[in-house]
């Protein structure tokens, strides 16, 4: 799909707004007992797994685009002899500081059990506050993370005041939706408030966050050839893509889709492929080619995170704390799911409104049949 397109796309105010506001249930039948249900954690207790229904899906064989670029096979595509064709990826620089925000994210994604049963205590909500806040860490870049899928701001969205916010709230989508959703959940888990709801939407704000930082990195790469760097640092943690063990948002897709997970970094090459071809040491200048490689990364992305939510939403109906954190990814697609399918992105939105027993198969379904493997 052309990226260009996206601008175009619905809102997602309205899809976004049931994450920050509570109790959004109240037109759906009355929930069942819940199996995962625990006292003092709001129905999401000590015997909640999200990863339980963790199951690998077998993509088969997989269309692509006749202009994709495919270093696996690099003499099989039409894109022209590059750095990438080694299927390895070369960084621009030595140091690469998204690198250390991805570790923060591993430790804050053990601290609060991430998928797992684990119910956090208030000091690991509060050590992952630590982390998450530490100079020039996460908390710096949610704080100015842009969605380069909607037409750009008046001005940058870090500088922008609370009220600008809100006019501009789908591209300013860290500062305006993410880091609210964030700070909430960090106080509530440290007060000791549903502490496995709160890690769920922790959980689901930080993937959102590297979806939108890969895809931020790879559009603005034409202005600064390191930002492939981070690019590549944000979705692998610096491993390459046979790593024995992956980290970041690579540990999450691989999980579930060995393939998917092979065709974001097909995408991670294709960026670094169109800048080593097009001047990498200054200002890029092939805006087609640029087009197509972040195009076809994007394109793998949506599928691993929407693989991440469909599994995740098959799961909350008997672990309910990870409704909440599908409600925030579901948020996050439902812009692509309505530039592809109209009918069905208003039906994914409405399955995020409701409970997540009526709710999570209805998602899990349209999220495999809007994102086929890519």
């Amino acid at each position: 799909m052309n990226v260009t397109a996206h601008a175009r796309a619905l809102s997602l105010r309205t899809a976004l707004g049931l994450v920050i506001l509570a109790g959004c249930e109240a037109s759906d039948p009355t929930p069942t007992a819940r199996v995962d249900a625990g006292a003092g954690d709001g129905g999401a207790g000590a015997n909640c797994s999200a990863d339980s229904t963790l199951r690998p899906v077998v993509e088969g064989t997989c269309t692509r685009p006749a202009d994709d670029y495919t270093p696996r096979s690099p003499s099989s595509d039409a894109w022209p002899a590059c750095i990438a064709d080694s299927n390895a990826y070369a960084p621009f620089e030595a140091s690469i500081s998204a690198l250390s925000r991805v570790a923060a994210f591993e430790e804050i994604r053990s601290l609060l059990g991430f998928g797992s049963a684990k119910v956090p205590s208030s000091d690991d909500f509060l050590q992952a506050r630590v982390l998450y806040s530490q100079d020039q860490g996460i908390e710096s870049r949610v704080s100015r993370r842009e969605d380069e899928h909607y037409a750009a701001a008046p001005k940058l969205c870090r500088d922008m005041s609370e009220a600008e916010l809100v006019t501009y709230r789908e591209r300013c989508v860290g500062p305006a939706i993410l880091r609210p959703i964030l700070n909430d959940a960090f106080v509530k888990g440290i007060g000791g408030e549903t502490p496995t709801v709160q890690a769920a939407r922790i959980e689901a704000s930080l993937l959102a966050w590297l979806y939108f930082s890969v895809f931020k990195e790879s559009t603005s790469a034409r202005d600064a050839a390191k930002d492939c760097d981070s690019m590549w640092a944000k979705y692998s943690g610096g491993r390459p893509r046979e790593s024995a063990e992956h980290v970041s948002l690579a540990r999450y897709v691989h999980a579930l889709s060995v393939e998917t997970h092979e065709r974001i970094y097909d995408g991670l090459l294709a960026v670094r492929c169109w800048r080593d071809l097009d001047n990498p040491t200054g200002v890029a200048t092939n805006t087609s080619l640029h087009l197509r490689a972040r195009t076809q990364l994007d394109r793998a992305l949506l599928r691993g995170l929407a693989l991440v939510t469909a599994q995740r939403a098959e799961a909350s109906a008997g672990c309910s704390s990870a409704w909440e954190g599908v409600r925030v990814l579901g948020a996050v697609l439902a812009r692509e799911a309505k530039e592809r399918d109209a009918a069905k992105g208003a039906a994914l939105e409405a399955a995020l409104a409701r409970t997540p027993e009526v709710g999570g198969p209805e998602v899990a379904r349209l999220l495999v049949e809007i994102f086929p493997c890519p």
